[in-house]
């Protein structure tokens, strides 16, 4: 008897939803993580966001197999009566069990390798073209070759910031900060919080930040009845301001896209001096003013290299010892 199994229902699994009562279920056995989710290396926001849920297909995409030999010291010694495996579920788990197979998984570097060389080749012929040419053909396709740098840079930041995608660890943190910190001038710490947020809960009015936009704009009616988001630990309140933007977003929205950006500086600004627990701050730091002082710089060289003081010096007095040659 002493062997026999105990079991609870899924219903009642979703009464330990609570930071001090934290409850959650893998492959239907019934974990309490109450006491360690402050411990949690990915923090306690993703715990939260799917607190009294079974977290089976976040535990398998987010963990090696090596994690599984620490759950046996928070099981309840209950299963989940009712559990069940989707017919989605099941067909991801076959598909990501071939990809393991064939060694899709590994990490081979060689990707995020190429990909930072082009961008660091892509940012060269963009300060030759700004500093060194005068054409404004020159300069507009500097822009244009500096979009696509960001493009490519925004994706090893997402990659990186999603698994590991270099060889070691300290490689992938790396790229992690060049990609973001210092060519972005975005944390890469405060968009691994937001957006790894997001994919355990997508979609979730409560739980997914990117989705909780008020006052400016409500993606759901739902809103309009002040919820409480459990990401940001606060009440998104539908005021007399709130209903003002929102009356308008569907001509306000493009407008605000366009000077979104700014609000993404500020987020890092505000993420990295709070009192929250960021993993590498002083790292973080860095690699964000150094996109700002680099920014400035870049631009005191334009302005100096304007007037003939800069890059372009030397070529110009090439060119005048040339010119003198021949008179």
């Amino acid at each position: 008897m002493e062997n026999e199994k105990k079991y609870i229902t899924t219903e009642e699994l979703q009464k330990h939803n609570k930071r001090e009562d934290l409850w959650i279920s893998i492959q239907g056995k019934v974990y309490n993580v109450t006491d360690w989710a402050s411990e949690h290396p990915g923090g306690d926001i993703p715990l939260m966001n799917l607190a009294g849920q079974d977290v089976t297909d976040a535990f398998l995409a987010y963990h090696p197999g090596t994690a599984w030999k620490y759950l046996d010291r928070f099981f309840t010694g209950y299963h989940l009566e009712d559990f069940h495996v989707t017919e989605v579920s099941r067909d991801f788990r076959r598909l990501a069990n071939e990809f393991a197979k064939q060694g899709l998984f590994e990490k081979k570097q060689h990707v995020a390798s190429c990909a930072l060389t082009s961008v660091a080749l892509m940012f060269g012929v963009v300060l030759y073209g700004v500093l060194c040419c005068e054409s404004i053909w020159a300069h507009l396709g500097s822009a244009v070759l500096l979009g696509f740098l960001w493009i490519q840079s925004a994706y090893v930041g997402h990659d990186s910031g999603h698994y590991q995608v270099m060889t070691s660890r300290r490689y992938n943190k790396i790229a992690q900060l060049l990609s973001g910190n210092c060519l972005t001038g975005i944390s890469i710490a405060w968009w691994k919080w937001t957006h790894n947020a997001h994919h355990l809960a997508v979609n979730s009015l409560d739980y997914d930040p990117d989705l909780q936009h008020m006052p400016v704009f409500a993606v759901s009616t739902r809103f309009f009845n002040s919820i409480t988001s459990v990401f940001y630990g606060r009440q998104l309140t539908f005021d007399h301001v709130a209903r003002f933007f929102v009356s308008y977003q569907h001509w306000t929205f493009y407008p605000v896209m366009c000077v979104a950006r700014v609000n993404l500086y500020l987020q890092t600004f505000l993420l990295l001096f709070s009192k929250r627990k960021i993993p590498d701050r002083a790292l973080n730091i860095v690699g964000f003013l150094s996109s700002g002082l680099g920014s400035l710089l870049l631009f005191l060289v334009y302005q100096i290299g304007q007037k003939g003081c800069c890059l372009c010096l030397p070529v110009s007095l090439l060119q005048r010892s040339n010119t003198s040659n021949f008179v």
